[in-house]
């Protein structure tokens, strides 16, 4: 069973949401982390061009990736510079810390 890792770099409104629709694609975990950067778009009259977005990280079998990339696409989509990224990534192995064994998410 292959497994990807799928990252998003988008506004931090958009956790909530997500974390309410997963479960509809069965997708049951995700990590979330607060970051700062900027992108093609920075804000150059800032004194800071880097802005407060999250980076969602979810490991997920190969067969659902693309609906949780339409998922998170729908509902970080609003049209303006700054609605985040989102990268796709193969997984070589993923362990359980708990049980000390390959597993599958």
């Amino acid at each position: 069973m292959e497994l990807k890792c799928v990252v998003a770099i988008v506004r931090p409104g958009v956790v909530e949401v997500l974390e309410k629709n997963l479960g509809a694609i069965h997708i049951h975990g995700m990590t979330v982390t607060r970051v700062r950067g900027f992108g093609a778009h920075p804000n150059l009259f800032a004194d800071d061009w880097a802005t407060e977005h999250v980076k969602i990280e979810i490991f997920v079998q190969a067969e659902s990736v693309d609906a949780l990339i339409r998922t998170i696409m729908d509902i970080a989509h609003v049209c303006t510079a700054g609605d985040g990224v989102v990268a796709v990534m193969l997984v070589e192995k993923f362990f359980r810390v708990r049980s000390q064994s390959e597993a599958v998410p």
